[in-house]
């Protein structure tokens, strides 16, 4: 499982990512990581921070492991090449990367159907795309919107990218396993005014 770079990642998230992918309960990783499932929840549930350590064990029981680097900031190219490969490798995956090349006719389909703030969720979003991974892309639409401009915008995109997608509204994400804020299609971007809370 690769290591989302944003600020906002966190050990729950690192870990409730490890285990949706792999189809877990918070029982099931319990028992393959030899912890109780209150331990499991606990950190879930921001209850208690796991170590460095205990938060390995727990992804490995996933199947994945993490990656951790260090890099001091005066080494050379340290500031421009991390700063190319991140934007370059925002989203590593072979869905990912024809989805950053066709990012702009991407925006303008979900502008078309009148979407605002498209934010990624899943395995694009977070680097751990699999075979047959769909691509999952929340939008904030009025209230009052119909929803078949999302459904047209969904075929639209997938036949652009070769991939299953799905456009819907970030409160319907939840249903997909999903309680995250998502990665912004547009980087640097906020949550949309009154986008509501996911």
């Amino acid at each position: 499982m690769k290591r989302d770079t944003t600020a906002s990642t966190t050990a729950r998230e690192i870990l409730r990512r490890a285990r949706r992918q792999q189809g877990l309960t918070q029982a099931e990783l319990a028992e393959r990581a030899g912890v109780s499932q209150t331990v499991v929840a606990r950190y879930e549930a921001r209850q208690q921070q796991p170590t460095i350590a205990a938060l390995e064990r727990l992804v490995a029981a996933c199947g994945y492991q993490l990656a951790w680097s260090v890099r001091h900031a005066t080494d050379p190219g340290a500031a421009d090449g991390a700063a190319g490969k991140a934007s370059s490798e925002r989203f590593p995956g072979p869905i990912g990367k024809r989805l950053t090349a066709r990012l702009d006719e991407v925006l303008t389909l979900l502008a078309s159907a009148g979407a605002t703030d498209p934010r990624l969720y899943g395995g694009v979003a977070d680097g751990t795309e699999a075979v047959g991974c769909r691509l999952l892309i929340g939008v904030t639409v009025p209230p009052e919107a119909d929803l078949l401009p999302l459904i047209a915008a969904s075929g639209h995109i997938g036949l652009l990218l070769g991939s299953s997608v799905h456009v819907l509204r970030h409160t319907d994400v939840a249903a997909y396993g999903y309680d995250d804020e998502g990665i912004p299609l547009v980087p640097g971007t906020a949550p949309a005014i009154g986008t509501p809370a996911r």
